[in-house]
């Protein structure tokens, strides 16, 4: 026997020197009996086995069942510190841990965890389980929307967070402002988006129907004929009327005879504003009086979504309608229309041509190219600033009609647009329109496309003021 046996340990092989260090300071973890605490006796066997893994005291039998307590575990939550106490049934929803398998007591500590939750029934059912701990940490983080998945899991989310009507008023509109796919032309038929001429069309129609407060009056005014008043008083009624859900009033408030009645599409009877105010107190001392009553004095242009109050053919029954029976007319009429637009006769002198300018939300002044025409609306416009109306005057706009396909003189339009630019707030113009020629009856079916725009703008212009 070499003499580097030392007597008395036997805790390796046979004739072998019980060597456990290399080079280097590094110690094999050999068992050894030495090295190892005897375990007291109530510390049982489990816990001698673990403290000597190699030891012939394990079988196979309890190698298994422990690696298999190991392997099957449940992980379980880790504790949360102690905090205020929470209600009854609460718990945290937290992430478990799984224990590594290298240590031992973790091991051990598992597999009694195991054990006393399938003894205790009770405590096992308050205890999460991982996949309740998901589902919640699921409907914690769900949307405001919410999803199907944190629904079902969370069994419904307070109130607070859930969708309300108003939610999805909210994305419907949004949705309609997104929609932006062109609905015309060859655009249309690719799926493309709108272009200019589309979008700019779009944005005049959000101009003319937006909301406005109270009943509205607009004044065409040019004490010259053929200036092209009822030209556009009948196209202001009729974009106003169909872009305005209805409601819409054109009234010839002529002191002789008018030709509004006269150029209207519609003819469904010859009554005109003298047979109104000959009904009027009837009118007056009905409040259940309603527009349908009204139909055996209007005439409704059918299709056109606005109505019409023609003037007398009789010269001298005109006469009759003075500024007071013209505030008894405007009164009751503002009943039954929100928006009404007045055509004007020649005489800015006359008691209606004063009382309508006294009632006007807006005035709009009507020309053409022609010298004289374009100077009578600018004498107009002096007249109304010298009646203390400059407000009306600042707040204009004037139409400057083409009728003719090229300009009789363009040079007179040129000054006539730069007149009015420097006192109303918008000059715009109707192109030239074989469909709008003197005495035809209106048919805004048949209007040119640049003479389409050009209404879209005028309106829009005018609803701009009120």
């Amino acid at each position: 026997m070499s003499d580097d046996h030392v007597p008395g340990d036997e805790t390796g092989m046979p004739g072998v020197a019980s060597n456990r260090s290399v080079p280097g300071g590094f110690v094999l973890p050999l068992p050894g009996a030495a090295d190892d605490p005897e375990p007291t006796p109530d510390e049982g066997t489990d816990a001698a086995a673990a403290a000597d893994p190699w030891s012939s005291a394990w079988d196979d039998a309890s190698w298994s069942e422990t690696e298999s307590a190991e392997v099957t575990a449940e992980p379980q939550p880790e504790p949360e510190p102690e905090l205020d106490p929470e209600p009854a049934g609460w718990t945290p929803a937290t992430s478990p841990r799984r224990s590594t398998r290298g240590s031992a007591p973790s091991s051990t500590s598992s597999t009694s965890s195991t054990s006393s939750t399938s003894d205790t029934p009770e405590t096992a059912a308050d205890e999460p389980t991982p996949e309740a701990a998901s589902e919640r940490t699921e409907a914690q983080t769900r949307t405001e929307a919410g999803t199907r998945s944190g629904a079902r899991a969370g069994g419904g989310s307070p109130a607070s967070v859930r969708p309300s009507a108003d939610t999805l008023m909210a994305a419907r509109s949004t949705g309609e402002r997104r929609r932006t796919k062109a609905t015309t032309g060859w655009r249309k038929a690719l799926g493309l988006g709108p272009g200019a001429a589309e979008r700019l069309e779009r944005e005049r129609l959000d101009r003319i129907g937006r909301p406005l407060q109270g009943r509205k009056t607009v004044m065409v005014i040019n004490t010259k004929g053929g200036g092209g008043k009822t030209l556009v008083t009948l196209l202001l009624a009729n974009y106003l009327g169909r872009y305005r859900s209805g409601s819409v009033l054109a009234w010839d408030n002529n002191e002789t005879e008018g030709t509004l009645g006269m150029r209207a599409p519609s003819q469904p009877h010859h009554r005109t504003v003298v047979d109104l105010l000959g009904a009027l107190p009837t009118i007056t001392d009905d409040p259940h009086v309603g527009t349908s009553e009204l139909e055996h004095w209007v005439r409704e242009q059918r299709g056109l979504s606005f109505d019409v109050l023609a003037s007398a053919d009789d010269d001298e029954a005109m006469r009759i309608i003075g500024e007071d029976e013209f505030e008894n007319l405007h009164t009751q009429l503002s009943r039954f229309y929100r928006m009404i637009v007045i055509d004007t006769g020649n005489n800015r002198l006359a008691p209606n041509w004063l009382a309508a300018a006294a009632r006007a939300d807006l005035l709009v002044f009507a020309t053409s190219l022609k010298d004289d025409t374009s100077v009578v609306a600018a004498k107009n416009l002096d007249a109304l600033v010298s009646m203390g109306r400059e407000d009306l005057v600042r707040n204009a706009v004037c139409v400057i009609s083409h009728t003719a396909a090229r300009g009789v003189d363009l040079g007179a339009g040129v000054h006539t647009r730069e007149h009015f630019e420097q006192w109303v707030r918008q000059v715009v113009d109707i192109p030239y329109d074989p469909a709008l020629a003197p005495g035809l009856h209106l048919d805004p079916s048949k209007i040119d496309r640049r003479t389409h725009d050009a209404c879209l703008e005028l309106t829009a212009a005018v609803v701009d003021g009120l």
